[in-house]
């Protein structure tokens, strides 16, 4: 008996195509209006209109983002007043090119216009941002892929490796340490619950209430670190240690 050859109906055919032309066809116009909003914002950003430009860089990070992207969000905010957001920009900008030294100078700026105290930073967390997230990846990946290499190597030639544990050990150790440190940064990337305050003023209650007494006001640019959400309210604390609740729509959250 002949094997069964399965055929397609030519209508079939020409509906399959279509469908892929069509998915071609829509991926492009996406691209393309991407790429139109960025040059709008550019020209929007040349011309001092700076609150409408970071609107369409906005815009634009939904479609995804880069440490370009979000420098020049954070510079259109800056340009239009806009302290936190463009502190907040910044910062998402660095995690992706932390060692960026023109990002690292305008948040530092930012920092100084807004008379912002950062809350302190553990030695930890300092060292494990000296690193991107993408590159703590690629650190633990090449260690891990060379381990393999050389276990590969060991099964295929055994003679060679006889009397010399080092060859394994030392590799082995490495891609453990770096796997450590990979999993320590993704904890530390996704646990970094900070905020800033993206209004002139603020008002940090002493419970998360709309009728909790006023406890003070943050104005924009404060920095916080957020340890609690209750319905609409963040707990929060200020680099200075100032605690209490903060509506969530006056904050510009560092995660998106």
């Amino acid at each position: 008996m002949n094997p069964r050859h399965r055929s397609h109906h030519p209508k079939k055919r020409i509906g399959l195509a279509l469908s892929l032309l069509t998915g071609m066809f829509l991926f492009a116009a996406s691209g393309f209006a991407i790429e139109s909003q960025f040059e709008e914002a550019n020209r929007l950003y040349e011309t001092g209109e700076f609150a409408e430009a970071a609107a369409l860089y906005r815009a634009v990070t939904t479609n995804g983002v880069s440490a370009s992207l979000l420098f020049n969000l954070g510079n259109a905010h800056f340009k239009a007043g806009q302290l936190g957001q463009a502190m907040a920009a910044y910062h998402r900008s660095l995690r992706l090119e932390p060692r960026n030294p023109e990002t690292t100078a305008n948040l530092r700026f930012a920092r100084e216009k807004a008379s912002a105290q950062p809350p302190a930073l553990s030695v930890r967390q300092r060292w494990l941002r000296r690193l991107s997230l993408g590159e703590w990846t690629a650190l633990a990946s090449v260690a891990a892929t060379l381990m393999l290499l050389l276990l590969t190597a060991r099964q295929l030639k055994p003679r060679s490796f006889e009397g010399k544990p080092l060859w394994i050990q030392f590799p082995a150790a490495i891609a453990l340490a770096t796997g450590f440190l990979l999993a320590m940064a993704v904890s530390d990337f996704f646990s970094d619950q900070r905020a800033f305050v993206r209004i002139a003023k603020a008002i940090v209650r002493n419970g998360p209430l709309e009728e909790s007494p006023e406890s003070f006001k943050a104005t924009d640019g404060t920095e916080l670190l957020v340890h609690d959400r209750k319905g609409a309210f963040l707990e929060i604390e200020t680099g200075i240690g100032q605690k209490g609740w903060i509506h969530s729509v006056d904050v510009e959250p560092l995660l998106p």
